[in-house]
């Protein structure tokens, strides 16, 4: 049976990955959108910078992109972008955030005491909402206890650095489903699965196909796998983190 703990590993090599500073140069970049100018001329903003470019695809003033951005003789030349998700606001804004190490705490109690995951998970937030401080918390952890009856386990994670990404799985008898968002890797859905050998696969699916290159030129780094096939595609979450139905709170201990 495949089980969490091949996900938990799996995000830590693409972790470690992304933290790589020869790979961070090489990243696509936050873009944002500030303002139209003309036809195709945008106020665009990068990092600190804010600057004039062009672009023959229409933009959303006010709206956020990932984009490969390179150096040449003539300037900046910005390329490639990917509109970042509606449910990275979400993230941005949640109250509830677990850091890495509860993620591990709750995998390893997994693992070592032999219970199922959906239960360890609904307990661990069954316990914190009673001590929400705010609304949006209480909702926060109600919607995350209606995804688990669903069979999604979903979570906003925050490492050491502040960084925020999301991870949402869905555990099947032969196979793992799941879709996260990094800051710079974007979405990255996919699906670790057995095969008719009883060994373990993997299927990503990635935003654009630089995310493609820098993750095929270090497969040996995404160890514990038999197979590993990494496709560009458009991918979506297992659950909405912004849809949710005050009236489902009245059967969450269900």
């Amino acid at each position: 049976m495949i089980q969490p703990a091949h996900l938990q590993s799996l995000l830590s090599q693409i972790a470690t990955t992304k933290g790589n500073k020869d790979i961070n140069a090489s990243l696509p970049m936050l873009l944002r959108i500030l303002d139209k100018k003309g036809m195709d001329t945008y106020v665009v903003q990068l990092g600190k910078l804010i600057i004039e470019t062009q672009s023959n695809k229409e933009l959303l003033v006010g709206t956020n992109y990932w984009a490969n951005v390179r150096q040449s003789k003539d300037g900046l030349i910005i390329s490639d972008l990917v509109k970042q998700p509606k449910i990275l606001e979400s993230i941005n804004n949640a109250k509830f955030k677990l850091h890495a190490n509860d993620l591990k705490e709750i995998l390893n109690e997994t693992q070592q005491g032999g219970k199922q995951l959906e239960n360890i998970f609904k307990d661990f937030l069954l316990e914190r909402l009673p001590l929400a401080t705010t609304k949006q918390e209480f909702l926060e952890l109600s919607n995350l206890l209606v995804a688990l009856q669903n069979g999604v386990f979903s979570m906003v994670i925050e490492d050491d650095k502040g960084k925020e990404s999301l991870v949402q799985m869905k555990k099947q008898v032969d196979f793992l489903e799941f879709y996260s968002v990094f800051p710079n890797l974007g979405e990255i859905s996919g699906v670790v699965s057995l095969n008719e050998n009883r060994e373990i696969d993997l299927r990503l699916q990635v935003m654009s196909e630089k995310v493609q290159k820098i993750l095929t030129q270090r497969l040996d780094e995404l160890t514990g796998f038999n197979s590993i096939q990494i496709d560009v595609a458009q991918s979506v979450p297992l659950w909405d983190l912004s849809a949710f139905e005050p009236s489902y709170i009245l059967n969450l201990k269900g």
